[in-house]
């Protein structure tokens, strides 16, 4: 194996406006690279260590979407399940119309809705409705989520795509089908058992203190700006959200993804998943015109389709991408990145903590991703 050309990608980090970065690639649950570069507070004088942390906002649904999958997969949970069976709330919708006229949904939103990000829901956090269930400082989860189908939806349900809380309302539905409020759900059943003890809603005072400095990346000057290391998807202490919520360490992150990647087996033995639930999680799930959607909200998932768990690698012709049908995963609002190629055995993870960094998403992934394969496999 040879990574020379991924370690040059990463020791420039700091040159491309990045302070601080992180990667690991594991092959067959072997760490066969890691590097990390910067320093993690604003003023550049504390070394980035593999003990800092970060908040990883939508890598958190990587994990939502394994917790719900264990559900189905012990058949407690069915993919063509009504939301509403789980959040009666959702049992009402209605649609806003291209007139802006408000009418009742025709179709059910159902739990595959919610997996594939095609429930009409938005990103508001800030809509009435959820203002006034925060007001209420006793509700969590369920109540919080519940009042997200008060606002009109988007589309009907399973016609579209868009990027939307539809993470949140599911990490409600496990909630409910497991009767554990939904952090110790994760715990007891995926961050215990694979030893991620880095990871979590609510970080303990001694932990906050290795959380690092957040940054806004200036796209025209290629700098980034510092900006206060808060979580604006936490929405209280009461409120896990499953779609942003979670901080983490890569060396914690990491074993979640080397266990999908090899068969769903992790390197101390515990099973996350069954390879054939692993399978289900490989496939589009987006019907044309919500496939369109996806591909046209950025315009960086081209050969890529969305499936129960993010991204999922289709057409590789088209992609140009080095890894695997099937590959999956996401990433997160500051940088973070998350891939799973079980055909290769293979799984990423890269961490940094710096906002509106397109050029990260656009440029940097890709090259991590392919220049991984190609340490790994050669040319």
């Amino acid at each position: 194996m040879n990574f020379e050309k991924l370690n040059a990608l990463m020791e420039a980090q700091p040159a491309r406006g990045i302070p601080f970065s992180h990667v690991i690639v594991t092959k067959d649950g072997e760490t066969v690279f890691e590097k990390s570069v910067g320093f993690a507070d604003a003023e550049g004088k504390v070394p980035y260590t593999n003990d800092h942390l970060c908040w990883i906002f939508s890598c958190t649904k990587v994990i939502t979407c394994v917790a719900a999958m264990r559900l189905v997969e012990e058949g407690r949970l069915q993919l063509s399940d009504p939301v509403s069976k789980y959040l009666p709330a959702f049992a009402e919708l209605t649609v806003m119309q291209k007139d802006k006229t408000v009418t009742p949904a025709k179709n059910v939103m159902t739990v595959e809705h919610l997996f594939t990000m095609t429930g009409g829901l938005d990103y508001d956090l800030r809509a009435p409705a959820i203002l006034e269930a925060l007001s209420n400082p006793e509700n969590g989860t369920v109540e919080i989520v519940s009042a997200m189908a008060k606002k009109p939806l988007q589309f009907e349900p399973g016609t579209h795509y868009a990027y939307s809380l539809c993470h949140d309302v599911l990490a409600a539905v496990v909630e409910v089908v497991s009767g554990m409020r939904f952090s110790d759900y994760l715990q007891a059943n995926l961050l215990d058992p694979l030893g991620m003890t880095e990871t979590g809603f609510r970080p303990t005072p001694e932990q906050k203190e290795r959380i690092c400095s957040s940054f806004d990346f200036h796209i025209a000057k290629g700098e980034a700006m510092p900006r206060v290391p808060d979580n604006a998807y936490a929405l209280s202490s009461n409120y896990d959200s499953g779609g942003a919520g979670l901080f983490s360490r890569p060396a914690d992150y990491i074993k979640l993804l080397t266990a999908l990647a090899c068969n769903g087996v992790a390197p101390n033995g515990y099973r996350v998943l069954k390879p054939e639930t692993i399978a289900m999680m490989e496939e589009n799930r987006l019907c044309d015109t919500a496939w369109k959607d996806f591909i046209n909200r950025n315009g960086r998932h081209y050969g890529y389709g969305w499936g129960l768990c993010g991204r999922v690698h289709v057409n590789p012709v088209y992609s140009h991408a080095a890894t695997s049908v099937g590959e999956f995963g996401w990433d997160g609002a500051a940088g973070a990145y998350a891939l799973v190629d079980r055909k290769n055995g293979v799984a990423i993870y890269y961490a940094q903590q710096v906002r509106g960094c397109g050029y990260v998403y656009n440029v940097i992934h890709p090259r991590i991703r392919d220049l991984a394969m190609e340490g790994i496999f050669g040319e």
